[in-house]
């Protein structure tokens, strides 16, 4: 897996891009990180999938449960325990969700 930096609009953390077997996948690692963090990265990744139909790969210290509520119905996603102190949360757009509104990129608690 060749992973190369992506520079993606609203990102506060690095992204990457790779293949994995025939699709685009872009992913970032926000374990560790605090409110609003995880939610800004999370929103800037989704928004690009929702139009080019890539994977989003977010590593982090948690499930992002604020995060799963807002973009339900929008996004399926899949959870994997990586290790005691990570999760991998892999989302996939939805039909029609190019139109979700993704300005607001804070969580609640921050």
């Amino acid at each position: 897996m060749n992973k190369q930096p992506l520079s993606l609009e609203g990102a506060t953390l690095p992204f990457w891009r790779y293949c994995s077997g025939e699709q685009q996948v872009i992913e970032f690692d926000s374990t560790g990180c605090e409110c609003p963090l995880p939610m800004m990265n999370a929103m800037a990744g989704l928004e690009r999938i929702a139009r080019t139909g890539e994977t989003l790969v977010m590593i982090n210290g948690f499930e992002p449960q604020g995060l799963y509520e807002r973009v339900r119905g929008c996004f399926a996603w899949r959870v994997e325990a990586l290790d005691e102190r990570r999760v991998m949360v892999v989302f996939t757009a939805c039909d029609g969700c190019e139109s979700h509104d993704f300005s607001d990129r804070y969580c609640k608690g921050g």
